[in-house]
């Protein structure tokens, strides 16, 4: 009987490698999405891969609840989990206001937020790799792509009030970009909770 409340550590870490690997789908749709590139057929596959992270976070909430043994402390695989799942809500919301908002034309620096988004959630997915054997990563990486992404906001967030005439639309591309600033950030939140749990385990 309790051995059944022994889960195997593999559990884990296949799940999530799982919620990341949705997570870097997503990321690629929103780059072509912002690039412009058949967007209503990559906004259309982004809420099914929302979904599958709601999904695995439920699933290891659940399996927390039921076990004792983790491989790492319980409240750090809250942490982790809630991260990427804000990640993939904020990539959802980012998109799907593109449709709502009936944006026509690429906007400005929304690209290389979204190209810099992606490359963060890559690396993002070889520290959980990393995880799991124990390898440590200070996921420099994602630290200077938010430093990237910050210069990136600030040169877009110039250029729209100087450049955008129309109010309705500068408030509508600017909640946009602020969306995708704030997932690079998020990025880099996930990044120290990764670390934390480095830290922690070695």
């Amino acid at each position: 009987m309790f051995k059944k409340l022994l889960p195997k550590e593999e559990k884990y870490f296949d799940d999530f490698k799982d919620m990341i690997g949705y997570i870097e789908e997503m990321a690629d749709h929103t780059e072509k999405i912002f690039q412009f590139e058949e967007v209503q057929t990559h906004i259309l596959k982004m809420k099914p891969l929302e979904l599958r992270c709601d999904e695995t976070a439920a699933k290891i909430t659940k399996r927390l609840n039921k076990t004792y043994i983790t491989p790492f402390d319980r409240e750090d695989i809250f942490a982790l989990i809630k991260r990427l799942d804000d990640i993939s809500d904020m990539l959802l919301g980012a998109t799907i206001r593109v449709e709502t908002f009936h944006i026509e034309k690429k906007i400005d620096f929304a690209d290389k937020l979204a190209l810099i988004i992606r490359a963060q959630v890559k690396e993002l997915g070889v520290a959980i790799q990393d995880l799991k054997i124990k390898r440590v990563n200070e996921l420099k990486a994602v630290k200077d792509l938010e430093v990237e992404a910050d210069k990136v906001y600030q040169q877009a967030t110039k250029e729209l009030f100087e450049n955008e005439k129309d109010a309705i639309e500068l408030i509508k591309k600017k909640e946009i970009i602020d969306l995708l600033e704030r997932t690079s950030d998020r990025c880099q939140s996930t990044a120290n909770v990764i670390l934390s749990i480095f830290l922690k385990n070695t």
